[in-house]
């Protein structure tokens, strides 16, 4: 298996956790939630300028293990921002892609972290270049 598919199957079928990590620290409503990610997801270019959606949106994304690109993307952005750490497997590989996509610096303390799946994301990179 590739480590483009290895790391793809992990993050996809996980990548909505980032929106419940979001979610736990965000301290406003759900409206308000989603009307920053989309704020962030403009100013950062990850979507065009556009209205934001419900706020009903975040509990149904995560209900159907759904979300979109963006929004993760933008709560990636925050929870790095307000600290958080990955804790297990899951989170590590999530976080390694993510500080990729998202151009993050890759700090030492990311390295020493992430470890094999920074590696990993950073070999998916190559391949899809």
């Amino acid at each position: 298996m590739s480590a483009k598919t290895q790391l793809a199957r992990i993050v996809n079928s996980n990548r909505v956790n980032l929106i419940k990590w979001f979610s736990y620290r965000f301290d406003g409503s759900s409206t308000q939630a989603i009307e920053y990610l989309t704020q962030v997801a403009i100013e950062k270019g990850y979507v065009s300028p556009r209205k934001a959606p419900p706020g009903e949106c975040l509990k149904s994304w995560v209900t159907a293990n759904n979300a979109p690109q963006w929004a993760c993307r933008s709560a990636f952005d925050f929870l790095i921002d307000d600290q958080w750490k990955p804790e297990d497997e899951s989170s590590k590989a999530i976080a390694a892609r993510y500080l990729l996509l998202n151009n993050r610096v890759i700090t030492e303390e990311w390295n020493a972290m992430l470890g094999v799946w920074l590696t990993i994301a950073q070999q998916a990179n190559n391949e899809n270049n």
